[in-house]
Order: C-alpha cells, then sequence, then structure tokens
C-alpha cells in the first residue's frame, strides 16, 4: 500500500487533486514557519535524527504568542496556563511534523520542483484577477502577511501533500453506520437530574473565640506576615524636565542660524484635495469617468459602479511627494474639476481636484516657535546631562541640597517612610510624577545616611535625595497586629469546618444515608437540578465535572471542591432517554459530526503508528517547562 502511495505523486490525476486541495489543507491544519538555521542551540525536540534547537523551538513559540495578541485587544493578559498550553501545542506540531518528514525518508516519498511549483501556480488565491495567471508580487504579499519565506511555504506544500498520501488518504473514506448515529444522538441527548449539597466556608458558624496563645503562635508561625520592612526618610530636590529646559534653551542666535540652515524645510509645498475611483478594469473606469464629467457627482459614481473604495473614494489633501510616482505627476498637472483616467500599477482610476492650495514660504517670525520647540526636543538630551553635571560638581564641590534646589529654583521636600518594594504612602505633591514607578525608593536606598546622591534621570526629571534616617526592618506588637492574626485564624478555621463537613457528609452518604437527611442534620439545604444534558451545567460546575457526573452511578456520591474552598456534594437523581426517531436530516447532521471526530482520531491514530518505534526525544525544561 504503501509503495503504491509513493509513486502515486507521479500521476496527472493525483497532481490534479494536489493542486485542487492544497490551500485547502492549509485552513485545515494551519500555517507554521520552519527555521533551516546553523544555531548551535541545544536540542528541545529530537524525532529519530530529526531535531528542533531551541532557537527554532522559541520562534514557533513567539509567533503563536503574536498571532494571539493580534486577535485580543490590548489589556489582555497571558496566564501561565495559556502560555503552557500554547507551548504544548507547539511541540505536539513539531513532533507530528518530525514523524511526517522521518516516514517522507523512510518511503522515499519526493515532490519535484516542477510538481511543487504547478500547486502553488494553480492556487487561485495567487492569480491577477484581471486575467487569471499566477502573480508573483500577489504571492510575495501572502507570503509577508503569514510570515513565511517562500522555502518555509514550499516545505509546508510538500508536507501538506505527504498528509494526504501518508495519513488523510488511508482513513477516508469513512462512513459511520446508522445505528452509531442514533446511539450518540440518544447520549447526547440523554438528560439527568441531580441532588446536590453546598458547603461553603462563609456560611460555616465558628462557635468559639481564639484564644490568647493561639495569638501568640499565630503571631510566631507567621512572623514574616506581620514583618515590617525597613523604611528611610530622605529630602528630595526633583527638577522637571521643562525646569531644565528652561535653564539650558535655546537662544536666540541658535533658533536664527537654524533657520538661515533650513529655511526652505519650513516652506509650504502646493497641495490639492483629491478625489479617487479605483478599478480593476478599463471598462468601468471608463463609465464612471464618463458619468463624473456628465455632472454625477463624484461619491455617487464611485458607489453606483462598486468602486474598490467606494466607501472612502479620496486621498484627501496632499502633497506631490505623497503620491505614488505613477499618480503625482499627472494629478498635479490637472485643472481643478477635471477629472481624468489615469492607468496606476494593475488598477484604472478616475482622479479629479477638488482644490488647490498653493505653495507658501514660512517667515522666520511664522516658524520660530516651531523652531524653539524642535530645538529644546533635541537637545533636552544634552540639557539633561549638562543639568547632572552641574549638580554633581556642586555637591563634590560641598554645596548642600536645599543650594542644588536653589539653582533651578525648586523647592526640597521632606518624605518620610520610603520603603524598599511599594509605593510611598501620602507622597509630596511635588513628587506626585514619581508615583507610579520605584525609582525613588531604589535611589534612596543606594546611599547611606547624610549621604547625598548623584544626580539621577527619571522619565519626568532629575531627581538628587539624601537620607535622613533609616528604620531597620522589625516585628511590631502584637496588639498592633491582633485584628489581622483573628482575620488569619477565622479564615482557616471557617475552610477547616468547611472540609469537616463536608467529607462527614460524604461519608454518611455513601454508608447509605439519604442526602437530603444528612444535610438537614447539618442545618444545610438539599437541592436538586433540572434535568440537564452533558453540554449544561448547574452550581457552577466544569464541562469536565458535568461529564463525570454523567458517568457515576445511581447513588454514587461525588464532591468537588471549587475557588475559596467551597464544596458540592452531588448524586444521581434521575435519568431521561431519549426515544425519539430521528428525522433524515438531523441523523445526516449526527453521521457529519460522528464522521468529523473519527477522522481526526483515525488520523492521529495513522500518525501514531508511523511513529512507532522511532527515538522521540522532548527536553521539557529547555522547552520552558519548570515541572
Amino acid at each position: 500500500m504503501i509503495s503504491k502511495l509513493a509513486k502515486a505523486h507521479e500521476s496527472w490525476i493525483f497532481k490534479f487533486i494536489s493542486a485542487a486541495v492544497a490551500v485547502s489543507f492549509v485552513s485545515l491544519f494551519g500555517v507554521t514557519g520552519y527555521i533551516n538555521s546553523a544555531s548551535q542551540n541545544q536540542t528541545v525536540v529530537d524525532v529519530d535524527g530529526i531535531k528542533t534547537t531551541q532557537s527554532e523551538f522559541s520562534y514557533r513559540v513567539q509567533k503563536e504568542l503574536n498571532a494571539l495578541k493580534n486577535l485580543t485587544s490590548d489589556d489582555f493578559e497571558l496566564t501561565d496556563d495559556m502560555r503552557n498550553a500554547i507551548t504544548e501545542s507547539v511541540l505536539k506540531q513539531i513532533i507530528d511534523e518530525s514523524v511526517l518528514d522521518q516516514t517522507m525518508l523512510s518511503y522515499n516519498i519526493y515532490f519535484p520542483k516542477a510538481f511543487i511549483q504547478q500547486v502553488i501556480f494553480s492556487q487561485p488565491e495567487f492569480a491577477n484577477p484581471l486575467n487569471g495567471q499566477f502573480n508573483p508580487d500577489i504571492f510575495k504579499r501572502y507570503l509577508s502577511t503569514v510570515g513565511l519565506g517562500e522555502a518555509e511555504y514550499v516545505n509546508m506544500i510538500k508536507r501538506l501533500m505527504a498528509q494526504k498520501m501518508l495519513v488523510t488518504d488511508l482513513v477516508q473514506p469513512f462512513a459511520v453506520p446508522s445505528v452509531l448515529s442514533n446511539a450518540i444522538h440518544k447520549m447526547d441527548n440523554q438528560r439527568k437530574s441531580f441532588k446536590y449539597v453546598l458547603v461553603s466556608p462563609q456560611d460555616v458558624k465558628i462557635e468559639r473565640k481564639i484564644t490568647d496563645d493561639e495569638v501568640n503562635q499565630y503571631f510566631e508561625d507567621f512572623s514574616e506576615n506581620f514583618m515590617l520592612p525597613e523604611t528611610r526618610n530622605a529630602q528630595v530636590v526633583f527638577i522637571p524636565n521643562d525646569v531644565v529646559l528652561k535653564k539650558y534653551a535655546a537662544t536666540d542666535e541658535m533658533v536664527a542660524d537654524y533657520y538661515k540652515q533650513n529655511e526652505k524645510d519650513f516652506d509650504q509645498p502646493e497641495k490639492r484635495e483629491v478625489l479617487q475611483m479605483v478599478f480593476l478594469d478599463e471598462a468601468t473606469a471608463q463609465k464612471a469617468l464618463n458619468e463624473v464629467i456628465a455632472g454625477k457627482a463624484f461619491d455617487d459614481v464611485a458607489k453606483e459602479l462598486k468602486a474598490e473604495n467606494a466607501e472612502e473614494p479620496t486621498l484627501g489633501i496632499v502633497a506631490q511627494d505623497e503620491l505614488a510616482d505613477d499618480l503625482a505627476y499627472d494629478t498635479f498637472e490637472m485643472s481643478i474639476n477635471q477629472p481624468k483616467l489615469l492607468q496606476v500599477a494593475d488598477t484604472w482610476q478616475v482622479v479629479s481636484v477638488k482644490q488647490i492650495i498653493p505653495a507658501k514660504k514660512m517667515t522666520f517670525e511664522e516658524v520660530k516657535p516651531q523652531i524653539i520647540e524642535l530645538l529644546n526636543n533635541d537637545n533636552l538630551y544634552d540639557a539633561l546631562r549638562d543639568a547632572r553635571a552641574d549638580i554633581d560638581d556642586a555637591v563634590n564641590g560641598g554645596k548642600s541640597l536645599n543650594d542644588v534646589a536653589q539653582m533651578f529654583g525648586v523647592e526640597m521636600v521632606n518624605v518620610d517612610n520610603i520603603p524598599e518594594a511599594s509605593a510611598v504612602a501620602n507622597l509630596p505633591a511635588a513628587l506626585k510624577s514619581l508615583a507610579n514607578t520605584l525609582d525613588l525608593n531604589e535611589l534612596v536606598f543606594s546611599y547611606g545616611v547624610n549621604e547625598i546622591s548623584s544626580a539621577e534621570e527619571f522619565d519626568e526629571g532629575i531627581v538628587v535625595a539624601q537620607v535622613t534616617a533609616i528604620t531597620d526592618a522589625h516585628l511590631p506588637e502584637i496588639a498592633d497586629v491582633k485584628g489581622k492574626i483573628i482575620e488569619m485564624w477565622t479564615v482557616q478555621e471557617k475552610d477547616a469546618l468547611a472540609k469537616e463537613i463536608a467529607d462527614g457528609i460524604v461519608a454518611d452518604a455513601e454508608n447509605g444515608n439519604q442526602l437530603g437527611d444528612v444535610a438537614k442534620a447539618r442545618n444545610l439545604e438539599m437541592f436538586r437540578s433540572e434535568p440537564i444534558s452533558r453540554n449544561e451545567t448547574f452550581a457552577n460546575l466544569t464541562p469536565t465535572e458535568i461529564s463525570d457526573l454523567f458517568l457515576a452511578q445511581n447513588g454514587e456520591v461525588k464532591i468537588y471542591e471549587h475557588v475559596g474552598n467551597s464544596f458540592i456534594i452531588v448524586t444521581p437523581f434521575e435519568t431521561v432517554n431519549y426515544d425519539d426517531t430521528l428525522d433524515p436530516s438531523t441523523l445526516e447532521d449526527v453521521k457529519k459530526r460522528a464522521e468529523a471526530l473519527l477522522l481526526s482520531d483515525m488520523m492521529e491514530s495513522a500518525l501514531d503508528a508511523y511513529a512507532e518505534g522511532m527515538k522521540i526525544k522532548v527536553d521539557y525544561k529547555r522547552a520552558g517547562f519548570s515541572e
């Protein structure tokens, strides 16, 4: 069978089928990148000698992460579970691809260059819409969009063809018998109801109070939770960027010199408001031109004739150098309201000038504010550097921190209780712009008492600080944290009691007592769910838990622990079987779903069979897993 498949690519029929399904395979199995790197990185995956290095693997994972980010909002946060799931998925892709590549080598499956070219050339996605011929530019744009090189795409096509020969064709066609479809449908539509009891720590009552001995023991056992960190008091001088710029601002002479050297750059070129309709065929474009010349509104013509840019048939107000070369010259030679038909690349465009804004020479006085802002922005780096140097020189020369503040006309402020790793409470108003970072904390904790720091550049300006006092880390008095200790004890006590109650209910129910009686004895209510299918839920149970419940036998008791140490004790109550006869349409839908699921499993099994006997090694640590 395999030897026949290995020769199948020589037949014209197979070439035709392969070319036709190539793009659908891409959408079915996904587009993945392959790097032919000479990197000497350590191996992450080794499938019988086909190795994937750490740099290759990291590239694949990052590509998937970038794709995920592009599909989500800016505030989306990637969790560790999500990252691990993506990493596992990429590992499986690489192993499957390597098994397929090794199998191709084993059976001498080879695809000639001319055959691969024919597959690519025959894909309609890469054809010029005007003549139907393969267009290299469209092909390159596609590769750029999906982040593939030509060699990578060719390798992908080869692998997809091999997958069709070695896997897909082996398991198709596969027909699901009607009896199986009916059984699946009945199982999917079977409904069950359940009896359940909820045990939550929030509802548990504690019958006693914490003792003094327990308070002392908590204080001793959890002393790290109560430790007050080291804090420091400091005098701080903050010099905002705008203050620095004023002191080192561009002089009138510098502004005048800049204008003389760059005078032409400030002149405003002629601009035009340009209307534009884009068409892929000349005949429609010519019709559009004729209707505009006849007096019909430009926007109306664009919409009626379905121009490519019908929703916004304008280029706006543009200068000549903002237009493509094919468009720029003719557009700026046209008169107002005298539309023309232009060929631009592979399109035909109707272009009309709505208004002309003449060029203007700007005077020195008109552009002076712009030059000052430009020079000041350019000079900010130099100004900050010079200011820091002047401050450090002054401090090294014996000047006080207050003297530094006076150099720039700002106030020195006192900041108390600065922690090392958290925001400063009650930060003075003059320093509010520093509240969102720990830069000030880091600076203060880098110096000893009475030492004046070097001038440090922050995002908003320059900061200089002098530590005036240090309070070492220490434990507070027990009385000061007793309230916190009671809160901690209460939470743990309720959690323990809830667990004890839940375990007791399960034990009593498993010993033959009715769940309702067991719950009532503990002043708890027993609930009964509505009959549900496998795709529905109750009491916030997860799909996995619902599946587990549908497999439970009558009388069996299940317990599930949820967030917040709450417990759900459940037992099956009633089963409602689906006995209706399926109509042909529904039966066909069930068959298709079953076939798709079975086909996926069989393809996976076929690939697993090829992998039998191969030596597959995965370094999970290098793949990024801590365990």
